[in-house]
């Protein structure tokens, strides 16, 4: 047998005498199939994130606008007292049941009592509910989080609240619920704005709802939306307009500071129900109304 002859040696079940060239070319396969492989996998997760995502994909074309119906006397509400006022939220325990549940318990443990609000975007949102003034976990900070509990009757109405976590994975961009909270307030509706949204949705009372009440349509269906203000909103409004460290008019501009100048805490927030709470203006307030008045 020849030096670089090659053969096969059982007791070890290796393969001796391979020339330099082919035991490069063998590597060279080897790590192609492993980066075949690892793309592969990363094709059927993705294939997985994505089918899941169009199977929960809902149809709005005869959505409730329930935010706007008038709420039975034992309806939950949340008490929001903050350093501009008060104001109160009806919640939709049979739309997100189990965020509902969680967050009850987070306010009737006193959670919410001093956090702070902690980025505003003006007239667009507020966001609050954190131990931070930025934002940021500490040591007192709840990290539980649910999956989105969506529902065609549910909109990112002026006014309406929505559970904030992160980004459920890489390959879902599905927002959790978590124990911090954004506040919607509502952008400009112009004509272009407008035209955008009759294209997007067959809708038309729906449509009309995001006109003449408010709101951030592109929101829609990003969230778990549990709750919506009725009563308040001239304290609401305070905070939405509230001045920021370093505003932006981007939503990728890294110079931006959202924070607050002035802090600004949910002081306390407690529950309690609609029969207590009533104000049955809101909920009849007619399509030319807007949703700050």
């Amino acid at each position: 047998m020849k030096k670089n002859d090659t053969y096969v040696d059982k007791a070890n079940n290796s393969v001796t005498g391979v020339s330099f060239s082919r035991r490069r070319m063998m590597l060279y396969f080897q790590f192609s199939m492993i980066a075949v492989v690892f793309v592969l996998i990363f094709a059927v997760i993705y294939f997985v994130s994505t089918a899941k995502d169009r199977k929960n994909r809902i149809d709005y074309t005869d959505a409730r606008l329930i935010q706007y119906e008038l709420p039975s006397d034992d309806t939950p509400v949340a008490v929001y007292e903050t350093s501009k006022g008060t104001f109160k939220a009806i919640l939709f325990p049979e739309q997100a049941p189990e965020y509902c549940k969680y967050f009850t318990g987070l306010v009737d443990s006193g959670y919410y009592d001093g956090t702070y609000v902690f980025a505003v975007q003006d007239g667009v949102y507020f966001m609050a509910g954190s131990k931070t003034s930025d934002g940021t976990d500490d040591s007192d900070t709840d990290r539980t989080e649910y999956n989105a509990e969506k529902s065609k009757d549910l909109w990112p109405f002026y006014g309406a609240i929505a559970a904030y976590g992160n980004q459920k994975s890489a390959f879902n961009s599905q927002i959790q619920a978590g124990s911090r909270d954004l506040f919607i307030g509502s952008i400009e509706f112009d004509d272009e704005t407008k035209e955008q949204l009759d294209s997007a949705s067959e809708n038309k009372q729906l449509n009309t709802a995001f006109t003449d009440k408010g709101g951030v349509p592109n929101f829609s269906q990003q969230y778990t939306i549990f709750a919506q203000v009725y009563d308040g909103f001239d304290a609401y409004e305070e905070v939405l307009s509230a001045q920021v460290v370093n505003p932006s008019d981007t939503d990728d501009d890294k110079e931006a500071d959202l924070r607050p100048k002035e802090a600004l805490k949910l002081e306390r927030v407690y529950m309690s129900t609609y029969g207590e709470n009533k104000n049955d203006g809101f909920f009849a307030l007619s399509s030319e109304s807007s949703s700050s008045e």
